[in-house]
């Protein structure tokens, strides 16, 4: 059996004192938010503003020219068929290694 020595280096504190999160702050206490209004009706009341905010939001947006689109679909289609090579060239390479090993 193995014994396992643990060696914890201490600052003569507590652990609650060493955790600056456990600190409570009694001159300014957190606020406890309001409960709001779960449920259908309160996603009915928010639906305007939620509209509005994607409607504005879509406003900042820029589409592609057909330039860019054109040279993205061309750069992923060469990409794709150098990738088929290399796999195609790597599956044959693997192939012929399995075959001249002696694996079995």
């Amino acid at each position: 059996m193995a014994a396992f020595i643990c060696v914890v280096l201490t600052t003569g504190k507590s652990r609650k004192e060493e955790c600056p999160l456990s600190e409570e702050n009694v001159e300014n206490p957190c606020p406890i938010p309001a409960k709001k209004e779960l449920g259908i009706i309160q996603s009915f009341k928010q639906a305007p503003e939620f509209v509005a905010s994607v409607r504005q939001e879509i406003r900042l947006l820029q589409r592609p020219t057909w330039y860019e689109v054109r040279s993205t679909t061309v750069m992923v289609v060469v990409f794709f068929c150098l990738f088929v090579l290399y796999f195609n060239l790597l599956g044959r390479v693997l192939t012929l290694l399995g075959r001249w090993l002696p694996l079995r």
